[in-house]
């Protein structure tokens, strides 16, 4: 005879070994008890949870034949052909294999056909959510109203991907996630069964290897029960699986607190040569420092394996620690958690968290935080030019004002030429002239653009600390003419004195190359200064005629 698998071996067969769902379980009973079967059922949950299970034994409380009744025989032929898979009259359908309008269709063309062997034809179809949208529309008007001897279960894993089309046709049954002390008890029973011992630590480490599923946990188990040589341990499955064992978490997480990096590392080192699952190695932290921090809020672990010197020294550890570090460093596992997953080299990723964990649980991150950030070298700016302080005046010797230089008749002093200063200074702040310039151009940029555009195309310099020159070339006439309205160069003397704290001239000019610039007189006519000039009362109601003539005398009308 062939092997049978223990979760084939061991499937439920009537509702009373269902573990953990009897609010479905009773449900489906008194329906059946008192004549309510619906034509559509719908059975949601996780994996391994019982769906099928349920939907097969549903088949044989309905066909069996003492029944209708909530406790199959599973003597009988209907129940030994349902449960052998063998009776055509319970049809199973894969969705993800038969997902197609097409095979909808034929569907609904062999639902017509009468049971032969059975009370009524049952279609249990599987992963429902697969269907495509085509096939769910075909699929709608036959679920709605179904010939009497058709009953149709479905069972999903993601209920939300339904339409609510084929929802609201359905009685939807949710089976919950089986708890840890349910999935260990089953295990425990199956060993007993089959004549094995198990011991405690090894059924914790399937419960959570299962992460809920009983079907996964069976599957653990049947491994195990060939692995082992009739007695199951931990450490068979911490050598079968790879698993972490809960004490080495505790020593490894006992030098983290103690910022004893040399030994975490060793440890994590010995993980990693092992061969062992990361992902569950993040996991059993994240749990130690869970039930930590359970301990420190006066609460017990949800599962409590600790033995009791263990249990004192994480009660030691939970009034130690800050309750701010510990929420810290279930904040940094559980980003690293999210994140390994995606990783292509997840030992740096926690060689990493590793040296972030120590420097929280010692308090060196907060340091760090609360220590100010070095300044940044910077090269020493060039010092603002201050105007000379007056010298001090002997009291026997006349104020400066009062005496005469000889050398100051015969030298009259000039005006620093704009045109060609013999020296130009550095006035500008951090990096020269240049930079302050691009730094006032796009100062005026955020504020208005089209006069950023005029003044950007002026080559502009500083001939003295008090002065800018812009020139423009012969084609931008327009642009200098426009540069020198009062809106205009206002907001440059502005963005200008915010740059050097002052109050600066501005200068404009046309540049024609060579000697044929114009004149410095009539930049210094034409300038705008920081005070705008009083207009001639007589130039102001000039119409558009009389300023053409006044910029043009010799213009004369054509008759």
């Amino acid at each position: 005879m062939p092997y049978l698998s223990l979760y084939r071996k061991y499937r439920s067969q009537n509702f009373d070994e269902i573990v953990g769902q009897e609010h479905v379980t009773t449900t489906l009973r008194n329906a059946i008890e008192r004549g309510r079967i619906a034509h559509a059922y719908l059975f949601s949950g996780p994996r391994g949870t019982g769906k099928t299970s349920a939907a097969r034994i549903m088949a044989k409380c309905i066909n069996c034949e003492s029944g209708p009744t909530p406790t199959p025989c599973n003597t009988c032929p209907v129940c030994t052909a349902i449960t052998k898979d063998k009776l055509f009259d319970v049809i199973e359908i894969d969705a993800a294999s038969n997902r197609g309008i097409d095979d909808v269709r034929d569907l609904k063309e062999k639902v017509r056909v009468p049971p032969s062997q059975a009370r009524r034809k049952v279609y249990i179809i599987d992963e429902v959510h697969m269907l495509t949208r085509e096939a769910f529309n075909a699929l709608l008007k036959t679920l709605e109203e179904p010939p009497e001897h058709v009953l149709f279960i479905m069972a999903t894993t993601e209920p939300q991907k339904l339409p609510p089309t084929i929802l609201s046709r359905c009685q939807r049954f949710d089976f919950r996630r089986l708890t840890d002390a349910e999935i260990a008890g089953h295990i425990r029973s199956l060993c007993s069964r089959e004549g094995y011992t198990i011991d405690d630590g090894a059924a914790d480490l399937i419960v959570k290897s299962a992460d809920g599923s009983m079907r996964d946990s069976i599957s653990i188990l049947d491994q195990l029960v060939s692995f082992s040589d009739g007695a199951i341990t931990a450490a068979d499955a911490t050598l079968m699986f790879g698993l972490v064992e809960k004490s080495e978490i505790i020593t490894f997480m006992e030098a983290v607190f103690s910022a004893d990096a040399q030994q975490a590392f060793e440890l994590f080192q010995k993980f990693f040569d092992a061969g062992k699952s990361f992902s569950l190695f993040l996991r059993l932290v994240m749990e130690l420092l869970r039930d930590i921090y359970l301990l420190r809020q006066g609460l017990n672990p949800p599962r409590d394996t600790y033995t009791d010197a263990e249990r004192d020294a994480l009660r030691a550890r939970a009034r130690a620690l800050p309750r701010p570090t510990l929420v810290a460093l279930m904040d940094e596992v559980a980003r690293v958690e999210d994140r390994i997953r995606w990783e292509v080299y997840p030992r740096i990723i926690l060689e990493i968290l590793i040296i972030k964990m120590i420097d929280l649980a010692s308090g060196a991150d907060q340091a760090d935080a609360a220590r100010p950030a070095p300044a940044k070298s910077k090269a020493p700016a060039k010092p603002r030019p201050v105007p000379a302080a007056p010298e001090p005046v002997p009291a026997n010797q006349p104020a400066p004002a009062a005496q005469e230089s000889p050398q100051a008749d015969a030298v009259p002093q000039q005006e620093p030429d704009p045109e060609d200063p013999p020296e130009e200074l550095d006035p500008a702040p951090d990096g020269g002239f240049d930079a302050a310039w691009k730094s006032i151009l796009q100062s005026i940029r955020k504020k208005n653009l089209p006069r950023y555009l005029v003044f950007a195309d002026a080559a502009a310099h500083m001939p003295d600390e008090n002065t800018i020159v812009l020139s423009y070339a012969p084609e931008n006439r327009f642009k200098k003419e426009s540069a020198q309205e009062k809106d205009y160069a206002d907001l440059l003397r502005q963005a200008a004195s915010e740059k050097f704290g002052r109050d600066l001239r501005i200068l404009f000019r046309i540049d024609r190359g060579g000697d044929d610039e114009t004149p410095p007189q009539e930049a210094e006519e034409r300038a705008v200064e920081p005070e705008p000039q009083p207009v001639e009362p007589e130039a102001q109601n000039l119409s558009l005629f009389e300023q053409i003539n006044e910029t043009f005398p010799n213009n004369k009308e054509l008759t």
